[in-house]
């Protein structure tokens, strides 16, 4: 029985550490638009600097956070369907010159 609670305890960790993301990199503005409806979709990606993947962000969520397109970030969130992430934490990161 020890042994299923601590399997079911360590699965449930690795379940839950799978679901969050931390990625860094540079925020940009996408812009698109339904030409049959009109409705203009806001969203800003993010390339992960470390692996190179694209992660997708709702403009609320950043432009709640004060960020704007552009600004190197770093972004701690919820992974969600079709590459979106939620955002948990946020930090904005000085680039070097």
């Amino acid at each position: 029985m020890r042994l299923f609670l601590a399997f079911i305890t360590t699965f449930s960790l690795i379940s839950y550490a799978y679901g969050e993301e931390t990625i860094t990199g540079v925020l940009e503005e996408e812009i698109s638009e339904n030409f049959k409806t009109g409705k203009i979709d806001h969203r800003f990606s993010i390339k992960d600097e470390t692996t190179g993947k694209y992660y997708f962000v709702d403009a609320k969520e950043i432009k709640k956070k004060g960020m704007k397109s552009g600004e190197r970030v770093r972004i701690h969130g919820e992974k969600q369907e079709n590459r979106r992430i939620q955002i948990k934490e946020t930090q904005r990161i000085l680039r070097e010159e």
